[in-house]
């Protein structure tokens, strides 16, 4: 009796066992739920930032001495005339230093939103100001007009002593249409558009000096002192990279070489000088040509409205 109990129970175990092997090999293997793909950045929209950069500046500038005619009285009366001037002398130098920046733009992608292309407003106060001392080599000739050697004429020379002349990249504007990579929350970019500096050139206390073979080496001019604003149109070409990392905030990196195109400055100036009962004076022009380069990297934190 027990032998027959124990082969039903048996029996039914193993049918048990058959049937639920049998129902799960019947049974379609289900796969895991894959994560949903990370959503793209939607880097359309306009922005505004601000931050700062790092300069290094290039003045390239070229002066030229007090060029006109200069009269020599005696007492009043008309002695001598020199015309004086001379070719132009580089003065060039490097600067550096930040400034802080803002900027705003629209940026739109394109194919699918792997590119986008965008158009960047840029402000950059500079101040990048150099000062130097500069000497101003002159020549020309004079003429004697009255007395008894009236008619002789015979070369001068000179110079022309600015302490300082000044140059200051002041302002720097630019507008750059860019055209960019999209790599999520990253992108890269390049581009280029024109750009505005305002430029100041200052000359303070400008002496000329004239050398002549009677009276040795004199000052022809109390010091001269000129002051000089000019906005001058150029070029920039920019490259860099955005960072987005919480909502419509992002961050901006790039590189940037600006340059102005070439500009004439020319200063009418009034010489004027007294000295017992000799006195120079006469109308004259100080020149001077300059152009700037500036290349700067800068940084911004930005946030775009969507």
């Amino acid at each position: 009796m027990s032998n027959r109990v124990i082969s039903i129970v048996c029996g039914s175990v193993l049918i048990v066992a058959t049937s639920a092997t049998v129902f799960a090999a019947d049974m379609a293997v289900k796969a895991l739920p894959s994560a949903p793909p990370p959503a793209m950045r939607d880097w359309s929209g306009f922005y505004i930032g601000a931050g700062g950069s790092y300069n290094w500046t290039h003045f390239d500038q070229s002066l030229q001495g007090v060029s006109g005619l200069i009269s020599v009285f005696d007492a009043g009366v008309l002695t001598a005339q020199g015309q004086e001037g001379g070719p132009f002398f580089d003065f060039n130098r490097n600067k550096s230093g930040f400034a802080p920046d803002v900027q705003f733009g629209y940026m739109h992608p394109f194919a699918g939103g792997d590119w986008v292309a965008g158009l960047k407003f840029n402000y950059k106060y500079a101040n990048i100001d150099s000062k130097q001392n500069v000497i101003i080599p002159q020549n020309g000739t004079g003429t004697v007009v009255s007395g008894p050697n009236a008619g002789i004429s015979g070369p001068i020379t000179g110079f022309l002593a600015i302490s300082p002349a000044e140059i200051n990249l002041r302002h720097q504007l630019s507008l750059i249409g860019t055209i960019g990579r999209a790599f999520g929350n990253v992108t890269l970019y390049a581009g280029g558009g024109p750009a505005l500096f305002g430029v100041e050139s200052n000359f303070i206390n400008g002496i000329p000096f004239a050398t002549q073979s009677l009276r040795g080496t004199f000052a022809t001019s109390l010091p001269i002192t000129v002051f000089n604003q000019n906005w001058v149109w150029g070029g920039a070409a920019q490259i860099g990279t955005t960072y987005s990392f919480a909502g419509g905030w992002f961050l901006d990196f790039g590189y940037t070489y600006a340059r102005s195109a070439n500009f004439t400055i020319s200063n009418t100036v009034t010489v004027f000088n007294q000295n017992g009962t000799l006195s120079t004076s006469g109308s004259a022009v100080l020149n001077a040509q300059e152009r700037v380069t500036n290349q700067s990297v800068t940084l911004t934190l930005n946030y775009q409205f969507h």
